[in-house]
């Protein structure tokens, strides 16, 4: 329904929210309606990431976290009586030409409003630059490398990794580790910015000396000859950058080659990813920004909503859905505008005040978000704080 057919509604101000998970969900409410325009009775989001291939888990779970929170937007009438919020699924499968071809559908689709962008760095980074020339915006989850934020149009929701990823090196060095190793995967940007300059860095500020780094490639599929170097050197931890295949497969073959110290891993791992790695993951820690064992009033009310939906556990990914599915709707209300224009101008309102959501505060850095995050040990099938 896009141009002059659309219908427009006035903002229905001061709407009382008396959940505990609509008020985390909305943050209090503090955006308010500043006017200037309308909201259309159907609102229009095009979610533009893998539904399938190597990183699917990252898609599908931000798409069950959008569908509660449209559930909830849409049962408290957040955004005024009846209306809706139609979310169409675009998948991007892993490849970043595919993921230009459906940015291009949706942003030339006038009757999608916002856009939620590729989960993957390398698809987000290449379709930046067209969101800001068509002016489409643009909410990323994931995708924490460069390159993604770089216009007004460009929002991210997922903090980048490094910005939570201190609170390991802290964790090492608080255990006594003197000696790292670093294995990552060098195609996968995210891993390839952290393996090679963040975590040096934050080890050099702690004490901690990296005494091998071992870069792989995304069709690296047989670590053993890593493993053995890594037990060769025996250092007091290891730091493993892989996506959820690859790290299944390492833990397995680090066991094997006699490793036992030790090992720390990423949001990646999360929420039953390192699942099928069995015994061999056991005692793995690794930061994220949303875990069901973050005990935080927000955090816990959205793993209660999302476990009442769909019957499991959501994982970080589902966090993100959900946060950024809500940052948008926060968006519409703040300005009183759900067009293009209207949704931007509200997402940089909200960007400056933050608002609370699953992962608990979400304050941002210009358009980025930044969270405290958790840091969590993997043990018999189950996350638990690390202490």
């Amino acid at each position: 329904m896009g141009g002059a057919a659309r219908k427009r509604r006035t903002l229905l101000a001061g709407l009382a929210v008396s959940a505990v998970l609509a008020t985390v969900a909305c943050g209090g409410g503090a955006a308010g309606d500043s006017g200037g325009g309308g909201i259309e009775k159907t609102i229009k989001i095009a979610q533009v990431q893998d539904q399938t291939g190597p990183i699917a888990y990252a898609g599908l779970g931000a798409s069950e976290g959008a569908e509660l929170a449209i559930e909830e937007i849409e049962k408290q009438g957040f955004l005024g009586d009846g209306v809706k919020i139609e979310l169409q699924k675009l998948d991007t499968a892993g490849e970043i030409e595919r993921a230009s071809s459906e940015m291009n559908k949706a942003m030339g689709d006038r009757d999608v409003d916002a856009i939620i962008g590729p989960a993957a760095t390398q698809q987000a980074a290449t379709v930046a630059p067209l969101v800001g020339r068509q002016k489409v915006p643009t909410v990323f989850t994931q995708a924490g490398g460069e390159g993604v934020v770089i216009n007004d149009y460009t929002f991210r929701v997922t903090p980048p990794m490094e910005s939570y990823y201190e609170q390991v090196l802290e964790y090492l060095k608080d255990k006594g580790a003197k000696t790292i190793s670093v294995l990552y995967n060098a195609t996968f940007p995210t891993f390839s910015l952290l393996g090679e300059k963040g975590v040096p860095k934050m080890a050099k500020e702690r004490g901690i000396d990296i005494v091998q780094s071992l870069p792989v490639q995304m069709t690296t599929q047989d670590f053993a000859g890593q493993s053995q170097q890594i037990a060769k050197k025996n250092p007091d931890a290891l730091v493993m950058l892989l996506i959820a295949p690859q790290s299944v497969t390492a833990l397995r073959q680090l066991k094997e080659a006699g490793y036992d110290n030790q090992i720390v891993a990423t949001s990646v791992q999360a929420a039953g990813n390192i699942e099928a790695a069995g015994a061999n993951a056991n005692g793995l820690v690794y930061p994220v920004p949303f875990s069901t064992a973050m005990d935080g009033e927000s955090s816990q009310a959205f793993t209660k909503a999302f476990r009442a939906k769909f019957d499991k556990d959501p994982d970080p990914y589902a966090a993100d859905g959900y946060d950024a599915m809500w940052f948008i709707a926060r968006a519409i209300k703040a300005s009183g505008d759900s067009s293009r224009e209207g949704i931007r101008k509200g997402l940089a309102q909200v960007a400056k005040e933050g608002f609370t959501g699953a992962m608990g505060g979400l304050t941002f850095e210009g358009n980025d978000a930044r969270v405290d995050g958790a840091l969590v040990q993997w043990q018999d099938g189950k996350e638990t704080l690390a202490q």
